[in-house]
């Protein structure tokens, strides 16, 4: 049986100890690109901006996916070319300007293209195709460079400091998303704000992670066998749970969907929005805690409340709907770090492209459930798509039990 490294005592004052450098420029990437994911969030703003442009629930549901899935898809077939860079960072650099022109274009279709519709979806698609290719490239480089220069046991701390800080900016941040969405302009001038202080709090993040001084390592010439993390069986295992996980994220997207065409509350998406960077914000500090005993018990967990959101969306009358954005803040917090660090435990340092590039790449291929739930969501209305949902989450809550207990 496998087993990892326990994770150190932490507190809030050693999660935010920011005197190593290339610690601390992690940590502020990660509050700078949680700002731009609030500004620019999947599953309330763009879903939203699509909805309000008509588009069917297959194509919203597309557009979560095509993010989640672009980063992680290419990676597999990346991890060789990765692995010959003595320095992963050096490649992070350089596509990092090609995924801020993906957000400045999106900003761009909306600020000039809102008197045709059509073309202002097209440019938005087109910007964020873009952003979402380069995110697969540059992730197995921000991961290997995480993994080089941060210690096992400093890990689970390096993503609750950036959650937890980045968490507290995006619930804040919310409140001005509500704000901008309210303004007396016509659609779809808010989300070209939106969309412009998005692709500024990306750029400067990205550009302050590139500045990490990761040392150098020989390249790789041998080939590398991505079969063999296929022949651990607590990879296979963690595998399992990745793809239940990402069939149950086919509702992910709709639960804004569903306030806006079903309950009405378009104008809370604001509020939710900060609802949900509040508690995953909170709940951080649970989830960092917990890791100390190891990351599989915080994955359970996880699956656990995911598997009520969407039954208390059907539930839940339309002034307590927030309470679902709390819910999914949390469990995707601890989802989150517990897949993350798990695997960066699992894999070891001479095979870690081909643990971290193969899973990431399975785990994308399912990211992309969404477009589903749109057609089922359609088809045969949300009640279906969101009971479906949680039986997944039931089931990867089940499938979890049989992972490797690190300690």
């Amino acid at each position: 049986m496998w087993k990892g490294p326990r994770e150190g005592r932490s507190n809030i004052l050693t999660i935010l100890d920011l005197r190593d450098r290339n610690y601390r420029l992690a940590v502020v990437n990660g509050w700078l690109v949680w700002l731009g994911d609030t500004f620019l969030h999947p599953n309330i703003v763009l879903t939203s901006f699509a909805a309000k442009l008509g588009a069917p629930g297959a194509l919203i549901g597309l557009l979560p996916a095509l993010l989640q899935a672009g980063g992680m898809v290419p990676q597999a077939f990346l991890a060789p070319y990765v692995a010959r860079f003595p320095r992963k960072i050096v490649l992070y650099r350089k596509v990092a300007a090609l995924r801020l022109l993906g957000v400045v274009l999106m900003a761009l279709s909306a600020f000039f293209l809102g008197a045709w519709p059509p073309l202002l979806f097209l440019g938005f698609l087109l910007g964020l195709l873009l952003n979402a290719l380069f995110t697969g490239v540059s992730s197995l480089p921000f991961w290997e460079v995480v993994a080089k220069t941060t210690p096992p046991a400093r890990r689970a701390a390096l993503f609750s400091a950036r959650n937890l800080v980045g968490g507290l900016l995006a619930f804040l941040t919310g409140f001005g998303v509500r704000e901008i969405l309210a303004l007396p302009l016509p659609f779809p001038l808010p989300y070209a704000l939106l969309f412009a202080l998005g692709a500024l709090a990306f750029g400067t993040g990205w550009y302050l992670f590139g500045l990490t001084q990761e040392p150098e390592e020989p390249p790789r010439e041998e080939r590398l066998d991505l079969r063999l993390p296929l022949r651990s069986a607590g990879f296979r295992r963690y595998l399992r749970v990745r793809v239940l996980l990402g069939l149950a994220g086919m509702a992910e997207p709709f639960y804004a969907v569903y306030a806006v065409r079903t309950l009405g509350q378009g104008q809370e998406l604001g509020l939710y929005l900060s609802l949900y960077a509040l508690a995953f914000t909170l709940s951080n500090l649970l989830w960092a805690r917990m890791a100390e005993r190891g990351s599989k018990g915080v994955l359970q967990v996880g699956a656990f409340l995911a598997l009520w959101a969407p039954l208390l969306a059907l539930l839940l009358p339309p002034p307590l709907f927030g309470l679902v954005f709390l819910l999914q803040g949390a469990y995707l917090a601890a989802l989150g770090l517990a897949t993350t660090t798990y695997l960066l435990n699992l894999a070891p340092p001479g095979e870690r492209s081909a643990f971290i590039g193969l899973a990431n790449t399975v785990a994308g291929v399912f990211a992309f459930t969404p477009v589903l739930g749109g057609w089922l969501a359609d088809g045969l209305g949300f009640p279906s798509l969101f009971i479906l949902a949680a039986f997944f989450y039931a089931w990867a809550f089940y499938a979890g039990r049989k992972l490797p207990q690190e300690g």
